[in-house]
């Protein structure tokens, strides 16, 4: 069963009381950004994956975890997590935030090298970012991010995408 919202905190999220009313709730709240709250248990015999409301922590939480663990529960036995290259960050960030972040991200050819820039509004509320990106840019919890900086990238073609 999978479903998106009422998973966080607020006065109208429900998912994590009634999971754990008819079930059991295993995992709930995780250390990304965007997708914090995110909910998985069962109920009965059939798993369960509450993804966050926000349609761009629905987007990096499904790519990221649900869809491995949807393959892997159709039998797929490889090629479950998605190919990461590296590319330079063409932007600076001071920001340090606890949690791996994932930037939907555009590329940008300079002198040979690939760049990648965060596409447009990264807040997990705005998905029209992810029209503009090619993929994702995973920035390691704590890490304040310098211009020219070796990061991890994930091509959306990677996701099936």
């Amino acid at each position: 069963m999978l479903s998106s919202g009422g998973v966080s905190v607020g006065d109208e999220d429900h998912v994590k009381g009634a999971i754990e009313a008819l079930g059991e709730l295993s995992l709930w709240r995780i250390a990304i950004k965007p997708g914090k709250p995110l909910a998985f248990g069962r109920i009965g015999e059939t798993p369960f994956i509450g993804l966050p409301g926000n349609p761009g922590a629905v987007l990096v939480t499904f790519l990221m975890l649900a869809r491995p663990y949807l393959l892997r529960m159709q039998g797929q036995a490889t090629g479950l997590l998605p190919r990461r290259y590296p590319v330079l960050a063409g932007f600076s960030r001071d920001k340090r935030i606890a949690r791996e972040e994932y930037l939907r991200v555009a590329l940008s050819e300079k002198e040979g090298t690939l760049l990648a820039a965060p596409a447009h509004n990264q807040s997990s509320g705005v998905l029209s970012s992810a029209l503009l990106a090619e993929g994702l840019l995973v920035v390691p919890p704590q890490t304040a991010v310098e211009r020219g900086m070796k990061l991890e990238f994930i091509p959306f073609s990677e996701l099936g995408m």
